[in-house]
């Protein structure tokens, strides 16, 4: 069995009130792609799109890639967007019979 290298979108959301970390939260997007250039695009679409249409700017802070503040400045949310590697097994076509279901025990 070949192993296949994926990639998915970890984005982590932060909230900072007066400067201190109130809440953090890390989250996989269940997007999965053949190509680390394909994912690099898509995060920066999706930044791009933030920036356009929301109340996000691109983040002071070098751990955070955007941020969006509170008219007070008191609390505010950060993002940040990675590229994680997944491993994903590639059986050969040799493993599976017509029907579909596979021939190794294993498996």
């Amino acid at each position: 069995m070949l192993e296949k290298t994926q990639y998915q979108i970890r984005l982590t959301v932060a909230v900072y009130r007066d400067k201190k970390l109130v809440y953090r939260n890390e989250m996989t997007l269940p997007t999965i792609y053949d190509r680390r250039s394909e994912c690099r695009a898509h995060v920066k679409k999706e930044i791009e799109n933030r920036l356009r249409n929301s109340n996000f700017f691109i983040s002071p802070r070098v751990d955070f890639d955007l941020v969006r503040y509170t008219e007070e400045a008191t609390c505010n949310t950060y993002l940040r967007y990675r590229i994680i590697e997944r491993e994903a097994a590639v059986v050969g076509q040799k493993d599976f019979d017509h029907s579909g279901l596979s021939l190794n025990q294993d498996a």
